[in-house]
């Protein structure tokens, strides 16, 4: 009985054929998820890229560097507007020359372009023969008297050539009176001359025939002559009066072209004095300008070389320092030279401001700009390759809440080199070994 039990006891033990089916589609499902599995992971390894980075330590410097401020000058200082540290707006003004010397030759300077355009309106107004002379009130303001001198001189040459002219014409009207009159005269005595001949022809005829006396035809031979001279006289006089017309004409036009050269002539040696004159007075408006030392950008005050008034200071000296804050961020990083092979220019970036919480206020984005051509060597012995990278922005945080940047801060340099598969990486290692072992002996 006992022997039947344990038959029967293992037979029961013993799978079904339902059950072992159960298994076998167990494990052909098991199988198909880790084919797939597989496959996805192969997939995924394959498709999938890292970002390879290559990573220096670096320092913020300022784009333009350090801007030195001269004058060009010099002189004794008046004001120091500012200290050392001090936030300065482009423009501002740092310090104040003394511009004593400067200004009084550009007052000069003016006085005498003044002077000079009073003296060029009278020209002009004496080459278009002009009656009257105006001044603009800004220049009859800016130099009475110039523009008095010039108005009373005006006005005595346009006098003095009036006298000139009335003369000239006086003497040219009498001239044409007197030939007037004495046309008249010839008239008159051509009239005369022919009857008086008619009556010598017939007195000479009547004394031949014994009928008229001789003493008579004397008498009107002599008054024939008589009337021919003074027509003749008359026509000689004719001709010196229309030559003394035309001689008083001619004085005329010469008074006129007189008057009217010597205004164009001196009009144009004032042009060029004028403009000699316009010249120096820009020159010594740029240097009272340059007086007062203002700020070339927006920065900071970084030194001060003088630091009290009436200090005198040569021209060329260096008076201040400035560091331009408004300037695009500039990174300067070290890189070692196992590395510089694969860093290219334009190669993005990304760096991380030491002074700031990367996790809480970011990093920032920016392109390699310069690679150095060789390496340089630190105090330590440390060779590396120095890398200029500019940022795209140079503050971090918000634009309405920026996190300043200031030159000097370290920072984290994390430059991109290129992308890799996962793949590649996993077989990396196994690549790398079969490398080196099959160059084994």
């Amino acid at each position: 009985m006992m022997f039947g039990q344990r038959v029967e006891a293992t037979y029961s033990n013993r799978p079904t054929s339902a059950g072992r089916e159960a298994g076998s589609a167990l494990s052909r499902r098991l199988l198909l998820l880790i084919t797939v599995a597989v496959g996805v992971f192969f997939y995924w390894a394959n498709s999938s890229e890292i970002e390879e980075y290559t990573r220096s330590d670096g320092q913020v410097i300022p784009s333009s560097k350090v801007q030195i401020v001269q004058s060009l000058e010099g002189g004794i200082v008046q004001s120091i507007e500012v200290s050392e540290g001090d936030l300065v707006q482009q423009g501002d003004v740092l310090m104040q020359i003394d511009d004593t010397r400067f200004s009084s030759e550009m007052g000069e300077l003016k006085q005498r372009r003044s002077a000079l355009m009073a003296e060029r309106l009278r020209l002009i107004a004496e080459s278009n023969m002009a009656d009257e002379l105006a001044f603009p009130d800004e220049l009859v303001t800016a130099n009475p008297r110039a523009t008095g001198v010039e108005q009373e001189l005006f006005y005595t040459r346009r006098q003095q050539l009036a006298r000139e002219l009335d003369v000239l014409n006086d003497r040219m009207l009498q001239r044409q009176s007197e030939l007037a009159e004495l046309e008249a005269q010839q008239l008159k005595r051509r009239k005369m001359v022919e009857p008086l001949r008619e009556e010598v022809e017939l007195a000479t005829k009547m004394t031949r025939s014994g009928v008229f006396p001789r003493i008579e035809l004397l008498r009107l031979n002599s008054q024939l002559a008589a009337l021919e001279g003074d027509l003749a006289v008359g026509e000689a006089t004719k001709v010196r009066l229309q030559s003394a017309i035309t001689q008083a004409g001619s004085e005329i036009e010469v008074a006129r072209s007189g008057y009217l050269l010597t205004a164009r002539q001196r009009l144009a040696q004032l042009q060029v004095e004028l403009s000699v004159v316009e010249e120096t007075l820009r020159a010594a408006s740029d240097r009272v300008a340059r007086t007062l030392i203002r700020a070339p950008l927006r920065g900071t005050v970084n030194a001060l070389a003088i630091n009290t008034p009436g200090a005198v200071v040569g021209p060329g000296q260096p008076l201040a320092e400035i560091v331009p804050t408004d300037d695009g961020l500039v990174i300067e990083a070290y890189l070692r030279p196992t590395d510089v092979a694969f860093v290219k220019p334009g190669a993005d970036v990304s760096i991380k401001i030491t002074a700031y919480d990367y996790l809480i206020y970011g990093s920032l984005n920016g392109r390699v700009e310069r690679i150095g051509a060789d390496t340089i060597t630190s105090d330590d012995g440390t060779e590396f390759f120095k890398v200029v990278v500019e940022t795209d922005q140079n503050f971090l945080g918000s634009e309405s809440d920026p996190l300043p940047i200031s030159p000097g801060m370290v920072a984290k340099v994390d430059i991109l080199t290129g992308k890799r598969t996962v793949m590649d990486y996993l077989l990396k290692p196994i690549r790398r070994a079969q490398y080196e072992a099959m160059r084994e002996r």
